[in-house]
């Protein structure tokens, strides 16, 4: 029997997914994974190469803000702007 509705992408394996089929895969697990950083009052980092003028800097996001920064030759990070 075929159907019209959409396929469930928890059908088909990881490796055959495409770039925005895998983005929606995981979106569950990201929001939750965010959510439970925020509510400990963490952050989560990650490269946004919109804003990342170079593979140096990354986004810091809050539950309330994003900053970006920047790490040296030394590992320490520093505060470049709030986003």
């Amino acid at each position: 029997m075929s159907s019209t509705t959409e396929i469930d992408l928890r059908l088909k394996p990881v490796f055959q997914l495409s770039d925005e089929e895998l983005q929606e895969r995981l979106k569950p697990t990201y929001e939750a994974m965010k959510q439970d950083a925020f509510s400990k009052g963490s952050y989560i980092t990650y490269y946004d190469a919109s804003v990342c003028p170079t593979k140096s800097h990354a986004v810091h996001e809050y539950s309330d803000r994003k900053e970006l920064m920047w790490m040296d030759n030394n590992y320490q990070e520093h505060f470049i702007k709030t986003l």
